[in-house]
């Protein structure tokens, strides 16, 4: 495992957006506004196979949380129909709500909206602190490019969160590790980039037994706090909040439950991977949906936008943000130029901020040659908006990297670091060979 300092730069332009239009194909068809569960027998694909839960009790973890995979011990959860629910049906009447019931359903919005009963209500048994059960819903639709997958926890742990609203927060335990698995080839075939709020992000792929394919999204889930609050501010779902995110005592507005995902094919600017391993690219933050994840093939860039409030909901502890990064062998390969077991002797990640103030934190690699995955996790960097970088320069393949040849992933070479200035805007760069970035001089 390699650990290093953070290299802290200026802020980047970002050049291209995700929320482009998209053309009229549906990369993820279903038949209903969220998708439902197979077993249910509303359909036989594009549907859920199944949702599981690792065995706390069995897990292996380092220091810094890192999950040996293969020390998972899978457990399924339970899905119960919901009675109230009507395949293909849209629209409910008000009279179709109890008052509250767990996993009912979506209740409309001021304008009447989003009334939505639920196909099924899931069960994780004894997962709880108390040896209680965990019961949840899922929200899983689509839209053009893009696929959403959101747990709702319904019955989950207690938190003493404070908001002034007297919101209560229910949530699956910390760093209780989920799979979720997609019956559907379209969603196989379609999956490129993936982001998520989860840990130990990690996408894999099989078959159900009547040959369709089967997409399997795992990860460890810590509910965070993000959106952002101003002192004197109102909640506000209309207004911009990153922009709340910048006052420097800005606070949590709202929290996650359960884990968030996010798939895309590979389309707009990451239209260069088309083709490429499916899941090539995995990215993991606190801040419930991600920004717009940029990838710049040129510099080998994976640029992801972040932002969250300085504070959480008690307005006096800082909150501190992670980014953790899985890349499939095959896209370091044809992309980067790159063996992936070298990967972590080149790659680096950076850290900046339209302030252009500095902030400390860590980040390690390794190379999983049994699932050919490379994986980078960066730590414990400040808010407000962040953006953080991960660089692996394209490189041209030696022989010895071609033949697996090379040392591995754990080795270093010595690195030194250099400051960098432009203006206010400090930069810290790291390295074997460090040079200021264009319009930068060295301090």
């Amino acid at each position: 495992m390699i650990r290093k300092v953070l290299i802290l730069a200026s802020a980047l332009v970002l050049t291209a957006s995700l929320s482009q239009a998209s053309s009229s194909e549906e990369y993820f068809p279903a038949d209903t506004p969220f998708w439902v569960d197979c077993s249910l027998g509303f359909r036989a694909t594009d549907c859920v196979e199944s949702v599981e839960f690792s065995d706390p009790a069995s897990e292996r973890k380092d220091a810094n949380g890192q999950l040996d995979y293969s020390s998972i011990v899978w457990k399924k959860t339970t899905p119960v129909v919901n009675p109230k629910f009507v395949y293909k049906q849209t629209t409910y009447d008000m009279n179709s709500f109890s008052g509250g019931d767990t996993c009912e359903g979506i209740p409309p919005n001021a304008s009447g909206k989003s009334v939505y009963l639920h196909d099924a209500c899931y069960t994780a048994s004894g997962l709880l602190a108390d040896g209680k059960d965990l019961v949840f819903r899922l929200m899983i639709s689509a839209n053009g490019p893009f696929f959403y997958i959101y747990q709702w926890v319904d019955k989950g742990e207690k938190r003493t969160w404070n908001r002034d609203d007297g919101w209560e927060a229910k949530t699956v335990p910390d760093g209780s590790t989920w799979r979720i698995a997609l019956r559907s080839n379209s969603v196989a075939k379609n999956t490129g980039t993936i982001t998520s709020n989860m840990k130990n992000p990690l996408v894999t792929f099989g078959k159900s037994s009547d040959g369709t394919s089967l997409t399997y999204i795992q990860g460890t889930v810590f509910p965070n706090q993000w959106q952002c609050l101003a002192p004197g501010q109102t909640r506000d779902p209309s207004t911009d909040r990153s922009q709340s995110c910048k006052h420097p005592e800005s606070y949590a507005e709202t929290a996650s439950t359960g884990f968030s995902i996010d798939l895309m094919p590979y389309v707009f600017q990451f239209e260069k991977l088309k083709g490429y391993a499916a899941g090539g690219i995995f990215v993991s933050g606190p801040t419930g949906h991600l920004g717009q994840v940029q990838y710049n093939q040129e510099e080998g860039a994976i640029v992801v936008p972040m932002s969250g409030p300085h504070f959480l909901f008690d307005r006096k502890t800082l909150n501190k943000g992670w980014m953790e990064v899985s890349i499939k062998g095959d896209v370091i390969r044809k992309a980067f130029n790159l063996e992936p077991s070298l990967a972590g002797q080149i790659a680096r990640v950076e850290i900046s901020y339209e302030e252009g103030k500095s902030d400390v934190a860590t980040y390690n690699s390794r190379y999983l040659k049994e699932l050919d995955v490379f994986e980078i996790r960066a730590y414990n960097f400040g808010f407000s908006a962040p953006t953080v970088t991960l660089r692996m320069p394209p490189v041209k393949k030696s022989s010895s990297a071609s033949s697996g040849g090379g040392k591995p992933s754990s080795a270093t070479s010595r690195k030194v670091s250099i400051t960098c200035v432009k203006g206010k805007v400090t930069k810290i760069v790291t390295g074997t060979s460090p040079k200021c970035p264009k319009g930068y001089s060295k301090r």
